[in-house]
């Protein structure tokens, strides 16, 4: 469960008034978010770990194989890309097969990767940004039915 998200949902239907009524409250739910900033990234890899598994992959390819047909000679693959707006279609064999889908697998865990990165990223930013935030009290005035009186300039 995303945490930061159910907090920024309760600031955005209205209630964000109601948390930061006085100081005390805000400090409150100011340590809030710190709590689930430091338990998200705990249970998340590090960055560092995020690079250091993106760099154990070898081999990427993008696409997707697929069987094309089983013959007396073995099983023919179609591997299927998009490239410079086209989809390009390639055979191979049934001993590349193998290697070939090692390297999709490869593509998607790097995809997989980047974007946990880019996720952590993302909450942190946002979290230090609704940390950061103040928003404006606006206090309504009495209305007096006496007109209100300027002081002069001189």
């Amino acid at each position: 469960m995303n945490y930061l998200a159910v907090f920024e949902n309760y600031a955005l239907i209205g209630r964000t008034t109601e948390i930061f009524e006085n100081a005390e409250r805000a400090c409150f739910f100011r340590d809030i978010i710190s709590m689930y900033i430091d338990i998200l990234l705990m249970n998340s890899p590090k960055p560092a770990q995020l690079f250091e598994q993106i760099a154990q992959i070898h081999r990427m390819e993008r696409g997707k194989l697929s069987v094309m047909r089983e013959g007396p000679q073995g099983t023919h693959y179609k591997h299927q890309v998009w490239e410079d707006g086209k989809n390009l279609s390639r055979y191979v064999s049934g001993d590349q097969a193998e290697a070939l889908q090692q390297a999709i697998d490869g593509y998607h865990r790097f995809e997989d990767l980047t974007e946990q990165y880019a996720q952590q990223v993302i909450d942190v930013t946002r979290a230090e940004l609704s940390a950061r935030s103040k928003k404006k009290k606006y206090r309504l005035r009495r209305k007096s039915s006496w007109p209100k009186t300027r002081k002069s300039s001189s």
